[in-house]
């Protein structure tokens, strides 16, 4: 195979690739795990059958191929707030403030609502759960990011546990309803997130 010819099979994989991954990101997000079907995927891609299964063979192929870019996606938004420099407040800050900017775009959202399903759905896949929570480690770093906010009196006091469940609460009801909520969409600040934390008592 010449080179040319390699790279013009590269550029048709990865167009039908993304075609896939995006139809089936739709048809997921709005139906759910269970009642997706291939075909409706197949459909919505513009693609014949013969490559939608050549590509992946399952619905569970597809849709673990989902969860693992969102699971990217969200690392990389929360690993760019708790690696910014600053106090544990100015992280948690800027970690509402990821999630408002990036998380709540609209592929992003897709994505997310795809963690969620994930999570709730999951016992429909073997092993699904347990993948996510070993993948998406990054989650249990808001505990420990508030007991420090605690130390400075920027966060609320309580079980930090619990004010992070408080948080990521927040965060996933506004994921089920932003999807047709676009006017809703543009109201939501990151103060919003912060405020669930924020120790309001604290002098200044």
């Amino acid at each position: 195979m010449s080179p040319r010819n390699k790279i013009m099979n590269e550029q048709m994989r990865a167009e039908a690739m993304a075609k896939i991954t995006r139809a089936a990101l739709e048809v997921f997000a709005e139906y759910g795990y269970h009642g997706t079907t291939m075909e409706q995927i197949r459909q919505v891609s513009g693609l014949s059958k013969g490559l939608v299964y050549h590509y992946f063979p399952s619905k569970e192929k597809i849709y673990i191929h989902l969860i693992d870019s969102a699971l990217e996606i969200s690392r990389n938004t929360w690993k760019d707030a708790l690696d910014s420099p600053g106090t544990a407040w100015e992280k948690i800050e800027r970690l509402s403030d990821n999630l408002v900017r990036i998380a709540f775009t609209d592929e992003s959202l897709l994505y997310s609502r795809i963690i969620l399903q994930g999570i709730t759905q999951g016992k429909g896949i073997p092993g699904l759960l347990e993948y996510i929570f070993e993948h998406g480690t990054h989650f249990n770093m808001l505990p420990p990011l508030i007991v420090e906010a605690q130390q400075s009196e920027d966060a609320l006091a309580g079980d930090p546990e619990v004010l992070a469940s408080a948080y990521f609460a927040l965060y996933q009801g506004y994921m089920l309803i932003l999807l047709h909520a676009d006017v809703l969409k543009k109201k939501i600040t990151p103060e919003i997130f912060t405020n669930v934390l924020r120790n309001t008592a604290k002098p200044g």
